[in-house]
């Protein structure tokens, strides 16, 4: 995949056994919120709060039969998921961090994860350009999209990055969503408390970014 990728979004199952394992075992390669998946994500996921999306190699099935709370009718189309992306309705843990935001038609982009060994080829530009689209459409109506990421000097701390990503990035989270129209419009210390693999929680900020997109008449 290169510049011009695209790529297809299908709807997790958490239904599913064989859905949820792959979900598990991707956010295991991420070391980050493995525990979360199940009860917790899949709660979210049925009641319409969390929207997980694979992004299109052990063979699923579209079989997911809601996607923010909402019928469909699964494709039972196969696919290979290579990372995962959420649209969330709700995100509880920020709701005591004062965002000053609208009412509703907020989503959160949450859990987005692409593997390690494919990075670099547009595969996440293209999630983020699917899923932004996907956000202004039926059931979703987005106006505006909301998401935290690692503020950009601490993601470039060379102890954390190594332990955290295996090395320095060349460009941070921040850096590439800002290219992408999302604005900061807080940073919070130390708003994660999650163990890296060796069992370390580090002394980062997290900043919050918003995009006011158009839709959702």
């Amino acid at each position: 995949m290169g510049p011009s990728s695209k790529v297809t979004l299908f709807p997790w199952d958490p239904n599913s056994d064989l859905h949820l394992k792959r979900l598990v075992s991707q956010r295991v390669e991420c070391s980050w919120h493995q525990e979360e998946v199940e009860p917790k994500w899949k709660k979210q996921q049925l009641k319409g709060e969390k929207c997980i999306y694979w992004i299109e190699d052990e063979m699923l099935q579209d079989t997911a039969t809601t996607i923010n709370a909402v019928p469909r009718q699964p494709t039972k189309e196969s696919f290979i998921p290579i990372g995962h992306i959420s649209l969330d309705s709700k995100n509880p843990d920020a709701e005591h961090i004062e965002l000053d935001l609208p009412a509703e038609n907020v989503f959160w982009i949450k859990s987005f994860y692409v593997r390690q060994s494919i990075q670099g080829q547009g595969i996440g530009r293209a999630a983020m350009d699917e899923v932004e689209a996907m956000a202004v459409r039926e059931p979703l109506l987005a106006k505006t999209l909301m998401l935290d990421t690692v503020q950009k000097d601490d993601q470039k701390r060379e102890e954390f990055a190594n332990a955290t990503y295996g090395g320095v990035p060349k460009s941070t989270n921040e850096e590439w969503y800002a290219r992408r129209g999302y604005q900061l419009i807080k940073t919070v210390q130390n708003y994660y408390h999650v163990e890296d693999k060796n069992g370390k929680v580090w002394d980062t900020k997290t900043v919050f970014m918003r995009k006011d997109i158009a839709g959702g008449q």
